[in-house]
């Protein structure tokens, strides 16, 4: 990286001096860390070297990684060439590093460039309004992952108590290894969450994915036959079945998946999430209700009784976005740091009115649209802030109160007028494949046993259409 001797009696003096300094390459690599810096940390500081220190981004959950992570530089310094930021590094063993504040400077007016690290004392620091906002939120992310490494996915980030219940109950079905039912409306994340309960729970156990509208008794059979076949043949073999959509799988698979559950009880774990949207939690135990969830009326809910008592060892709240406002900053900048680190454009930060867009935005899809809305802002911004303009024009242009004032005017059922739309589909896609349910069902992208079982909800109030076949 260097030449000539100039750099060799400077690396002595470092060396010998008392103060914690290090170097991050151009690469984000760290490429040097004085004898200081091992008595801050209270290890060997070599194991960091040539590990990646991006900010808040740390390539994987190893203690080592999330330490140099700690001691990246924070946003915006490749523009403004210094930054000042204290940090608090994890602890590897039993010491804990204390505080520090540290400058950073950027050397060179290349991007990027090679940045210098010194912790010392530094009151002349005066930062602009939305760098130190972006500071407080890089500060309580890196005390988040510090806090809660084994739960740490960007879902369950932030302070509100739907956050602490989801990443208690996550802690819990990790640590008990029993099926998990998980409640949440659609796009929720509700299968990342399941794969962190796998991965923390039986990493090494085979993971079978079931795709629960698509399945009807003989279709489940053929997926799950490896893992019979596994756990007939080993008495000692575990097998986990990640259904999704458990509450849309036809009540006759339902069924038979219970049955092979009971047969294999203890060793086939069931992780199975649920699209509805959820009412309350039963105070005495916690427990989940869902709002169309009826013991009384099964199949409205759309879970057979066996498959209820099921989920019921362990029930999961994921709520929806909208009820998390004070979570959104957090989550939205850990998304971008993802993104950031995997060098999906030059964004590091997410400016004050983007994240006041993000905050008052009500979020219909959750976290799968402010995922998506991260990703278009990342991709779109050509600098290292992503303003409002880079962010979708659907939550932009949002104005709070449009929708519920157009309501006041007209009310309308949207549940009706989506079966309304349903039906209508499903007739006219009928009635151009000359009433054959297997071809409707083809074009539909759908199972035939869901298009069956469409036409059942709908007969009720609509007449059935004619079949030729």
């Amino acid at each position: 990286m260097v030449s000539g001797n100039g750099i060799r009696p400077f690396a002595r003096l470092l060396d010998k001096s008392k103060a914690s300094v290090w170097a991050i390459s151009p690469a984000g690599k760290l490429i040097y860390l004085s004898p200081n810096c091992s008595q801050w940390l209270g290890f060997d500081s070599g194991l960091l070297l040539d590990r990646s220190s991006i900010a808040g981004a740390p390539i994987s959950n190893e203690k080592l990684d999330l330490i140099a992570a700690a001691l990246a530089a924070p946003a915006e310094l490749q523009r403004r060439g210094t930054a000042s930021l204290r940090i608090s590094p994890p602890a590897l063993e039993r010491h804990r590093p204390e505080a520090r504040e540290v400058r950073f400077i950027r050397v060179g007016n290349e991007s990027p460039a090679l940045i210098l690290a010194i912790a010392g004392d530094f009151d002349d620091r005066l930062p602009e309004p939305e760098l130190k906002d972006a500071v407080a939120i890089r500060q309580q992310l890196d005390s988040w992952r510090k806090r809660h490494a084994a739960t740490t996915i960007n879902i369950t980030a932030g302070t509100s108590k739907q956050a602490v219940r989801l990443r208690r109950r996550i802690q819990v079905a990790a640590s008990t290894r029993t099926d998990v039912g998980l409640f949440g409306p659609p796009g929720s994340g509700g299968e990342s969450i399941l794969l962190r309960i796998h991965e923390l729970s039986a990493p090494s156990e085979n993971l079978i994915n079931v795709d629960g509208p698509l399945m009807d008794s003989d279709l489940l059979d053929a997926t799950l036959m490896p893992a019979r076949h596994q756990l007939s043949e080993n008495k000692d073999a575990h097998v986990t079945a990640l259904v999704r959509g458990l509450d849309e799988m036809p009540f006759e698979a339902q069924q038979r998946l219970a049955d092979l559950l009971d047969t294999f009880s203890g060793r086939l774990r069931l992780l199975a999430s649920c699209g509805s949207e959820l009412m309350e939690l039963n105070a005495p135990t916690d427990d989940v209700i869902s709002e169309n969830l009826s013991f009384e009326d099964e199949r409205a809910r759309g879970l057979c009784s066996q498959m209820i008592d099921v989920i019921s060892s362990l029930t999961m709240v994921n709520p929806p976005l909208r009820l998390r406002v004070e979570d959104i900053p957090l989550i939205a900048t850990a998304m971008l740091d993802a993104r950031y680190a995997a060098g999906e454009g030059p964004a590091e930060r997410i400016s004050r009115a983007a994240l006041d867009a993000l905050v008052i935005y009500p979020w219909p899809h959750n976290f799968k649209e402010l995922e998506d809305a991260i990703g278009h802002a990342a991709r779109t911004a050509t600098g290292s802030v992503i303003a409002c303009e880079h962010l979708p024009l659907a939550i932009r242009s949002y104005q709070p109160g449009s929708i519920p004032n157009r309501a006041k005017h007209s009310k309308l059922s949207l549940d009706d007028a989506i079966q309304r739309y349903e039906l209508r589909l499903i007739n006219e896609t009928l009635q151009a494949a000359d009433g054959n349910r297997a071809e409707a069902a083809r074009r539909l992208g759908i199972s035939r046993a869901r298009l069956i079982r469409r036409l059942d909800d709908h007969s009720s109030d609509s007449p059935s259409p004619k079949e030729s076949r």
